[in-house]
């Protein structure tokens, strides 16, 4: 996924603002997972264990993704030269 946003970040001509960082179908889709994740848990449905585990792996996932985010982001100048020889 982060290839995938990180290959349009790079085919943009212009420098546009951080909330440009990801597409509208991505915050859609983060917005219903929200309020279904918030939702979920103020009702109660699930026990607080699978809300830890659940929790941590989505965390993890996340912070990898930032890990890459940041990399790509160091190595911008990189990126680009790669992506002019293709």
């Amino acid at each position: 996924m982060s290839q995938k946003h990180t290959k349009r970040i790079l085919g943009y001509e212009d420098y546009r603002p951080f909330w440009h960082f990801f597409d509208w179908k991505a915050y859609l889709i983060m917005t219903c997972m929200m309020s279904g994740g918030i939702g979920f848990r103020a009702a109660g449905i699930f026990p607080d264990i699978f809300i830890a585990f659940f929790y941590s792996g989505l965390g993890l996932a996340l912070a990898l993704a930032g890990v890459i985010f940041t990399k790509n982001y160091m190595f911008y100048n990189r990126l680009i030269e790669k992506e002019q020889d293709l």
